[in-house]
């Protein structure tokens, strides 16, 4: 239970902390996410050897952060279980890649290490990225700067909705364990056999759950679109985003 409370908090301080004028919030959600996109395009292209080169591509997340107002600290042990999987994933590197030693400042690291800690930066990198963009932006506005971009209006909606009713879901699901515990106070969780029943019932609520927002968003005129909300940004500061997102990326991918 503790666990849902938990991911549900987390939802709802991604929104409080993109509802906040701050620096970064003040600027257009597309200038964020075209500097997102080249910011993940340059550091998923590090080679394996490019120790060096990941570390400098992470040293302006933390001065990001600080702009935005956003605590890094919680933010990185929030991004610490994706990288934990990646990092297992990557540990194959460990084993079976054979290459001469990288050179890493006065030091010399194998090939094999060096290739694991390159995939473990690109997985911190993209996850703090990611979630700064959304800190920063909000779901809300980034759907509508969307509907600017030739991209298919079902897939936008779908992305906003599948958002918003994460949180009905996880809120469901807390109901359903704490009515099961009701029922069993002294079970220690909810076992297997009783487990797929919960589930079958879960995706039967949400089926109707989602006919009755569809329901209700018909009649308050949805047809497919977001109304536009015709907010002011930054231009000069989304422009120097941009300028100096594309020359800290170019530095740190040819620091020679």
């Amino acid at each position: 239970m503790k666990s849902l409370d938990r991911a549900i908090e987390a939802i709802h301080w991604l929104d409080d902390l993109a509802a906040r004028d701050t620096l970064l919030t003040r600027l257009f959600p597309l200038a964020k996410l075209a500097a997102l996109f080249l910011y993940l395009g340059f550091l998923t292209s590090l080679e394996r050897g490019a120790l060096l080169s990941g570390l400098l591509m992470l040293l302006p997340l933390p001065v990001l952060y600080r702009a935005g107002k956003i605590p890094f600290r919680s933010a990185f042990w929030q991004a610490v279980p994706a990288v934990l999987l990646l990092a297992g994933l990557g540990l194959v590197n460990l084993l079976y890649v054979q290459a001469p030693a990288v050179p890493v400042g006065p030091f010399r690291i194998g090939a094999g290490t060096s290739a694991f800690l390159v995939l473990v930066l690109k997985g911190l990198g993209c996850v703090l990225a990611s979630y700064l963009l959304l800190a920063t932006t909000g779901m809300e506005r980034l759907a509508c700067a969307l509907q600017k971009l030739p991209l298919p209006r079902v897939l936008i909606v779908s992305t906003l909705l599948t958002w918003r009713y994460l949180v009905l879901l996880l809120q469901e699901s807390r109901r359903m364990e704490q009515a099961f515990h009701l029922r069993a106070p002294d079970s220690r969780g909810i076992p297997w056999k009783i487990a797929g029943s919960l589930l079958g019932l879960l995706f039967l609520r949400s089926l109707d759950r989602a006919r009755s927002v569809y329901e209700s968003m018909e009649l308050r005129g949805f047809r497919g679109r977001f109304p536009e909300t015709g907010e002011k940004g930054n231009p000069g500061g989304s422009i120097l985003l941009l300028v100096l997102t594309l020359a800290w990326c170019l530095l740190c991918r040819f620091p020679g």
